[in-house]
């Protein structure tokens, strides 16, 4: 059994699971498709944060796969920032430049 995030940050003993496959399976089958709770989004940002790596997020999200987290992660939890005057100058300057070459 691999150890959790919960695990390792209480240095609590792993037990084993005792879930059937069958109805583990089932669970999984059940989550695909469905909403995600608010707290599947605090722990997706809270993991992020951590820098951890999609397919191990997606391991603490059981029923999500690293796909889905990203794509839920970019679409809806990420913070979009404000674009600055002179990063938007730099865009123009480009596009105009790109605009006028025949490709």
């Amino acid at each position: 059994m691999a150890p959790t995030i919960q695990n390792l940050a209480q240095n609590e003993p792993m037990v084993p699971d005792v879930q059937s496959d069958s109805s583990q399976a089932r669970q999984i089958s059940d989550k695909k498709g469905s909403k995600w709770s608010s707290e599947e989004d605090v722990l997706i940002i809270e993991l992020r944060q951590r820098g951890m790596a999609w397919g191990d997020i997606s391991k603490e999200l059981p029923g999500r796969s690293a796909l889905s987290c990203r794509l839920h992660y970019q679409n809806y939890l990420e913070r979009r920032s404000e674009w600055s005057e002179d990063r938007k100058t730099k865009l123009a300057l480009l596009y105009e430049r790109w605009k006028r070459r025949d490709i």
